[in-house]
């Protein structure tokens, strides 16, 4: 892959940015990944991302991550990734998805967060 010398200066300068140096989004829907958790029972994934094109998928939420406030989000949406293959992404696109059953029992703070899957 080549890079332009445009964007290697935009690499150079946003190095804190949520802004990623790699090539624009390839599906429908795209999300900026704000942090991960353990999944299910120690399974894979769960990322936190908030919807930046498609926000009638997410929910307005103030997160929390170990026991103190995040930051409110408009559009958040819980991705289950059991396979960690999202691990490293800074954003995650995708054209497909399911939504998964809401847990019951779970973590107070993130009740009502809709969780998919993407395909």
């Amino acid at each position: 892959m080549v890079y332009s010398y445009r964007q290697i200066l935009a690499c150079l300068a946003l190095p804190l940015s949520l802004t990623s140096c790699a090539d624009s989004c390839n599906g429908s829907i795209e999300t900026t990944v704000l942090f991960a958790k353990p999944g299910p029972k120690g399974v894979g994934r769960n990322i936190y991302v908030d919807v930046v094109n498609k926000p009638g998928l997410g929910i307005k939420k103030t997160l929390m991550y170990e026991g103190k406030e995040f930051g409110t989000f408009e559009h958040v949406v819980i991705i289950n990734d059991p396979t960690s293959r999202f691990a490293s992404n800074r954003s995650i696109c995708f054209s497909k998805f399911e939504k998964n059953a809401a847990e019951t029992g779970g973590d107070l703070t993130e009740e009502g967060l809709p969780e998919i899957t993407v395909e």
